[in-house]
């Protein structure tokens, strides 16, 4: 998939590089405790990046001034007509309308490609810019939830308000 500024494509070994950068990026980022946490050595990473290249479910989202990948974008599986979105930009990248871009492809994509016909997705409420953005390309607020994903240094859960999105396509 190809839109002005990025290439939406399979993952491949020769992406390691920009893709340990992308998630040691991710997972210094402020938004962090709000996602899966993602080991950062380079045996793990190696191993999430063979399981991001073998599936469907994700794409890279390549920068195609920079031939750089910046980004990733999943759609998984969760019946025949849903999928759920979730994606990642560097910080170095964001504020570029780069993510909109990529979610807006995707969107397509699912439609059109995959005849899927509901998109959900989640995020923390604190996480304004991805709530704008998800809402902007059509999803809707459909719940809010407490969720943790991480633990404090006395070992107790950092809760956070997340919310549950939908697009019908």
């Amino acid at each position: 998939m190809e839109t002005l500024h990025l290439v939406l494509r399979k993952f491949a070994n020769s992406d390691f590089q920009d893709f340990s950068e992308l998630i040691r990026d991710k997972q210094a980022s402020k938004y962090a405790i709000y996602d899966d946490q993602f080991p950062t050595d380079e045996e793990n990473l190696r191993n999430i990046l063979l399981y991001f290249a073998g599936t469907d479910e994700f794409f890279a989202v390549e920068l195609k001034s920079e031939n750089k990948v910046i980004g990733f974008i999943g759609l998984n599986c969760t019946d025949d007509s849903t999928r759920n979105l979730g994606f990642c930009i560097h910080t170095n990248y964001q504020g570029n309308g780069y993510a909109k871009e990529a979610v807006s492809e995707l969107l397509s994509y699912a439609k059109h490609k995959l005849n899927v016909h509901r998109l959900i997705s989640g995020t923390a409420k604190d996480n304004i810019p991805s709530v704008e953005l998800l809402k902007s390309v059509g999803f809707s607020i459909t719940g809010e939830s407490i969720g943790s994903f991480v633990n404090d240094e006395s070992d107790n859960p950092l809760e956070f308000t997340a919310y549950s999105l939908e697009c019908i396509l």
